[in-house]
């Protein structure tokens, strides 16, 4: 008998020597196997050949089959049975919780939406790397993609050089296609998107060690912390466009799951491939919580910013490098990625147009608690200082607004509804409070009620008893509480409107004005926070002078636009003139008592019961502008 390894031996041993069939089932097989005197080298042989052509598992299997393997003394399954039908049972049904099976259509589908967010984002005419529309305007990418573009002068503030807008373009749909039938498939030539002249709207660099060939590790994560830095770049776009990204993952999972990589590798000459798909797994998270990605789908150069979506097509990270070493193994994590969790709270400031939009209506309760909606009339100059204010680079003269009505009726309450409407759905904290209930309040309890708007609690020290109480508000009340406002700012800001210093019936305390006013010299300090002060009386701090808006009356053309569509040509304006103003006389003199706002809100009612399909008309007829 040879002298086969102990293995072999033990399979062979479970295995009936019946050498006809076993011959027939290694004929079946394509399996070729010598003659043996020995009918146990023969089964041995028979293993090793099998292993040689990769079908051990086929010829286990057709053993069972045919009943060739032996019983246990009890008459349980051999192990080698047993292993089989193990084996086989995975195959059949569940083999990886990594790669699990989903809906064929659905995962297509969400597979082409997410192909349309995908960009090729070139460097003076030259492939650099891969985006993905993360918001309507914003595209997210490498930050080393980029980096030769923008100025790190100031590391703590990034910006782009000057005229480096033109040196970017990013291309949609640059993507191989079956047209019309055809089997070889067609480059369509894609769809270059304009960048918005303040083109860079968020620059992290990547950590100093992962710079160089020489310094970057692949597992690695020195020199990186909560704060970063991510080598991340969010690139805002001149239009809004038309697709609607799914929202990123806000939590990763800790064991391994499955990744789709789209992006746009270099065809090592200088210009990127068309559109291309690789399926890999996160294996590994570095930090927790991560920090860096490492997954195993296969990148090349030009890889650098992709989306890595998970088997839902969620953005969970940017690609970010491959390793410099050789792969071990078939499937190894051997590429890297930012993952999105870190940054992605980012967004919604970043989103902000460049001019505010429109607040055609707003929602506010009647004086039985219904909701009901009002629309806006004029008030184009205070949604243009709020804006102003939403930055994350806005002045403290930016983030204060006193509104001032120089008579009444000219809608002064509606302020802190514009503010809501323009700044929640960016992200904004908001509250409002009305100073008619703070007439005995001091310092100390003004701040915990407007804390307490937000939902948080002043951490100020209580007064030391050797100093007055306006020396308190200025050395510890204000600045304790801009602290806390700051605190909970996020990237919009914590927006605190307080109306109803007007009044004279409730008047708030000389406390209250008091610490309103240290709040407001407490801005230059707390970048956060953002005060608007409906009806404010006193003058306001040196510095501050600009910051008071005064209220006028509703014009003919503020209610001729509430009637029309947003960005309606004057030519059309023009022609509601005179129907408008006659509209507005009559409402003034139906409404003697009545204050500007709501006869002008009672003038546009009128229009729009009576002639609603007149100017309907009139907007599709495209009346232009001589």
């Amino acid at each position: 008998m040879t002298d086969w390894d102990a293995r072999v031996l033990a399979l062979a041993a479970s295995v009936v020597a019946d050498i006809p069939r076993i011959r027939v089932v290694l004929d079946q097989l394509g399996i070729r196997n010598a003659d043996y005197e020995d009918p146990e080298d023969y089964v041995a042989s028979a293993f090793v050949n099998a292993a040689g052509r990769g079908k051990v598992l086929a010829f286990q299997a057709a053993l069972v089959k045919e009943g060739l393997v032996r019983q246990g003394p009890a008459g349980e399954a051999a192990a080698i049975e047993q292993g089989v039908f193990d084996r086989l049972a995975a195959l059949q049904t569940f083999s990886s919780a990594v790669y699990a099976p989903t809906d064929a259509r659905v995962a297509a589908r969400r597979m082409l939406l997410a192909c349309d967010l995908v960009c090729r984002v070139d460097v003076d005419e030259k492939q650099a790397g891969t985006g993905v529309l993360v918001a309507p305007t914003l595209v997210a990418t490498a930050a080393h993609v980029v980096q030769d573009l923008v100025d790190l002068s100031d590391p703590t503030a990034p910006v782009a050089q000057v005229d480096s807008t033109s040196r970017v373009t990013v291309t949609f749909g640059d993507v191989a296609d079956l047209l019309d039938d055809d089997e070889k498939p067609t480059r369509l030539p894609g769809r270059p998107v304009p960048l918005s002249t303040r083109w860079l709207a968020y620059f992290s660099p990547p950590a100093p060690n992962e710079l160089g060939a020489g310094t970057f590790v692949l597992d690695s994560v020195e020199g990186i912390g909560a704060e970063g830095p991510w080598d991340v770049a969010i690139l805002r776009l001149a239009e809004r466009q038309p697709f609607h990204p799914t929202a990123p993952r806000k939590r990763l999972p800790r064991k391994p799951f499955q990744v789709h990589v789209l992006h746009h590798p270099s065809d090592g000459r200088g210009q990127g491939l068309p559109m291309l798909w690789s399926i890999g797994r996160v294996d590994r998270r570095l930090g927790d919580p991560p920090l860096r990605l490492l997954h195993s789908a296969n990148t090349s150069g030009g890889s650098s910013g992709a989306p890595v979506f998970d088997s839902e097509f969620r953005v969970v990270g940017l690609h970010q490098a491959g390793g410099l070493s050789a792969v071990v193994r078939e499937d190894e994590a051997n590429n890297r990625a930012v993952p999105v969790v870190p940054w992605v709270p980012r967004l919604a400031a970043l989103e902000l147009p460049e001019t505010a939009p429109p607040v055609p209506t707003v929602e506010l309760l009647d004086e039985a608690g219904a909701a009901v909606t009002r629309v806006v009339i004029g008030r184009a100059a205070t949604r243009e200082r709020i804006w102003r204010g939403m930055g994350p680079g806005a002045t403290a003269q930016d983030r204060l607004l006193a509104v001032l009505a120089p008579a009444p009726g000219l809608g002064l309450r509606f302020t802190k509804h514009l503010v809501h409407a323009l700044v929640t759905p960016f992200g904004g904290a908001y509250a409002a409070l009305d100073l008619a209930n703070a007439q005995g309040d001091d310092a100390e309890t003004f701040a915990a009620k407007v804390a307490g708007a937000f939902a948080a609690a002043v951490r100020a020290p209580g007064s030391m008893g050797l100093t007055t109480r306006q020396r308190d508000t200025r050395n510890r009340t204000a600045p304790a509480l801009a602290e806390t406002l700051n605190g909970i700012a996020g990237q919009t800001g914590a927006w605190l409107v307080l109306e109803g210093f007007q009044s004279s019936a409730s008047r708030p305390s000389a406390a209250v004005i008091d610490l309103v006013r240290q709040l407001v010299l407490e801005l230059p300090h707390a970048a956060g926070v953002r005060l608007v002060l409906a009806g404010w009386q006193e003058s306001l701090p040196s510095g501050f002078e600009a910051c008071v808006e005064y209220l006028e009356p509703p014009t003919v053309d503020d209610i001729a636009r509430t009637l029309l569509p947003p960005e309606t040509s004057e030519g059309v304006v023009a022609t509601l003139r005179p129907l408008v103003g006659a509209a507005l006389a009559a409402s003034q003199a139906t409404k003697p008592g009545a204050g500007p706002y709501e006869v002008a809100e009672h003038a546009r009612g009128d229009l729009a019961l009576k002639v609603g399909a007149f100017i309907s008309a009139l907007v599709a007829a495209g009346v232009r502008d001589e």
